[in-house]
């Protein structure tokens, strides 16, 4: 495929922040849910219970008006995340299954309601992610499924995404999806009326860490990473990359840190030039005995 890249080492210990990507279902749909939910087991191994961000401007001054904390409650099933603007506060609740998986998560601001809902097969496998989103400020809703199929070794194959429109009528798209012999998903391939209208590459470590996200990019009429990951011995990633829509090929980059026991400490965020640009650092409250 004539992709190549050059590989960013920095010196910091780092590890994950997610944005949403476009397209990517891949990895928007099952690896970021697996490391989000690798998060939330941390908290229940570390039987934390509060989970306080303050925010660092370059200067090193906090930012006095950004406020987000989180609480996890006693049997780690529900996580409630509230998020304070200067105008209304962002209310997000996360509840998961006893083996520690995602069933629902639930954000609530003035005027606006989503809820995505998780439903997985008796392997574990996610199978369906309905997505339904209310805007009453400007009466508006937006309903979207995505439908996954897994061949008789729970690798995924296929993905039905189905939007629901205006008209009440649905749309839809069919994903494919090409798996190595490691069973790692290595294209991404999304058809239109049986068309192949788009398609990603994902590209692993030996470990099988997922380290780039590739797609062509019809601006520079080659293929470009829109995301590159880096990881530490534990598999914590330490760096993100992702490709802004500049003018130029340049990257968004974010370093995480993490304590020994496996939380998240610090995430910095740095722009092209490798300017920092601001952090968040989070301080955690665990149960007592």
């Amino acid at each position: 495929m004539g992709y190549q890249h050059s590989k960013f080492w920095f010196g910091l210990t780092l590890a994950m922040f997610i944005l949403p990507a476009q397209a990517q279902y891949y990895y928007n749909d099952l690896i970021a849910l697996k490391q989000w939910e690798r998060k939330v087991q941390t908290y229940r191994k570390e039987q934390v219970v509060l989970i306080q961000e303050t925010a660092i401007l370059p200067t090193g001054e906090k930012q006095t008006d950004y406020k987000q904390s989180c609480t996890l409650s006693r049997g780690g099933d529900t996580l409630n995340k509230i998020r304070s603007t200067s105008e209304f506060d962002i209310k997000t609740t996360y509840v998961f299954n006893p083996a520690g998986a995602l069933e629902s998560e639930t954000e609530i601001q003035p005027g606006m309601y989503t809820q995505i809902a998780y439903k997985r097969d008796e392997k574990g496998n996610v199978v369906r992610i309905e997505n339904t989103h209310q805007d009453s400020l400007v009466d508006f809703k937006d309903h979207e499924i995505h439908v996954w199929s897994y061949d008789i070794k729970n690798h995924p194959t296929q993905l039905w995404r189905i939007v629901e429109q205006i008209d009440g009528r649905f749309d839809t798209t069919m994903i494919r999806f090409i798996v190595d012999t490691n069973g790692l998903v290595t294209e991404e391939q999304t058809y239109k009326k049986k068309t192949l209208t788009s398609f990603i590459y994902y590209y692993y470590d030996e470990k099988g860490n997922l380290t780039d996200v590739v797609r062509y990019n019809e601006k520079w009429k080659r293929l470009l990473p829109d995301q590159l990951f880096e990881y530490d011995d534990a598999g914590n990633i330490i760096q993100r990359m992702q490709l802004t829509g500049s003018r130029d090929v340049s990257y968004l980059i974010w370093r995480y840190g993490f304590g020994k026991n496996g939380l998240l400490t610090e995430e910095a965020l740095f722009n092209n030039k490798k300017e920092h640009t601001g952090s968040i650092r989070y301080s955690y409250r665990t149960r007592t005995p």
